[in-house]
């Protein structure tokens, strides 16, 4: 008989790629893992995986399962949620973000969530620029904050939050139109909004290139610029506070990103992330 059990089972060996890694995911013995999608193959009588060397791949049955099984699982979920709804929030989110919106939007957001609803366990990502809607889709992440250009995708529910001014920033010392000609250049890692725009200021305002240093963090590129390195383009939101101490200068450019909230349509949510989603709703009413 098909059991709950067995569907997470099969879509864990699809999302960690084998069964070993589901197994250490779930934490069953290798051995439970076998059985239990022998039981499921056997409840649908058709293979669900191909053993091919080292590799295990979906059968044309286990692709046409997977969706199905998402759907099951979600299911389950709400009708496990239902009586939670109607008392005291608990369960888990997962939620994918964005460095800067963590360390400079959502601090004040995550203190009113756990105080009200201090049951509720949240997981933190790192916001995949690149395989963020996949993230999405396969259900790694229930809901992602973005900052950056707007998302405009079919499968996709995109909520702009709030328009994020940009600042072409460059040390105290650099004189814009005697300095601009010879510039060291401090970016943020490749697939990073800023960086596309920062690139497109470039190509704008004539900056002529000493050098290109590449970053791993926005907190870095803004010491560095802090440091005298070179210049950038960041959020404004990042450089608020040392904008107003005139520790750095800079000028706004002309277009702005923006801060969205993103998950799939027609998905299920949870009565614990529509809570977390609201308290986001309130506070960026005032960004």
């Amino acid at each position: 008989m098909m059991e709950i059990r067995h569907l997470v089972t099969f879509i864990a060996i699809v999302e960690h790629e084998g069964f070993t890694k589901a197994a250490e995911h779930l934490g069953y013995a290798q051995s439970t893992i076998t059985l239990h999608i022998k039981a499921l193959e056997e409840e649908i009588n058709y293979p669900l995986f191909d053993r091919i060397g080292k590799r295990v791949i979906l059968t044309e049955t286990g692709k046409k399962l997977l969706p199905h099984a998402k759907k099951m699982l979600d299911l389950y979920h709400m009708i496990k949620e239902v009586t939670a709804a109607q008392g005291e929030l608990t369960g888990n989110i997962v939620i994918s973000i964005g460095e800067t919106l963590l360390i400079y939007r959502f601090p004040p957001i995550i203190e009113e969530f756990k105080r009200l609803h201090p049951l509720v366990n949240i997981e933190w990502h790192q916001l995949d620029s690149v395989y963020y809607k996949e993230n999405l889709m396969q259900g790694k992440s229930d809901i992602s904050f973005m900052l950056g250009t707007e998302i405009h995708d079919s499968n996709l529910y995109s909520e702009k939050l709030a328009e994020e001014p940009m600042m072409l920033l460059y040390p105290n010392s650099f004189e814009l139109q005697r300095d601009i000609v010879q510039s060291n250049l401090l970016f943020t890692e490749r697939g990073c909004g800023y960086r596309t725009l920062f690139e497109q200021c470039i190509e704008e305002y004539q900056i002529g290139i000493t050098s290109n240093i590449e970053f791993w963090s926005i907190e870095a590129v803004k010491q560095s610029i802090l440091s005298g390195m070179g210049i950038s383009l960041l959020p404004r939101i990042t450089v608020e506070r040392e904008l107003k101490d005139e520790k750095l200068s800079g000028q706004q450019y002309k277009q702005n990103l923006t801060t969205q909230l993103l998950y799939p349509k027609n998905k299920w949510i949870s009565p614990q992330v529509e809570a977390f989603i609201e308290i986001v709703r309130k506070h960026a009413s005032l960004w």
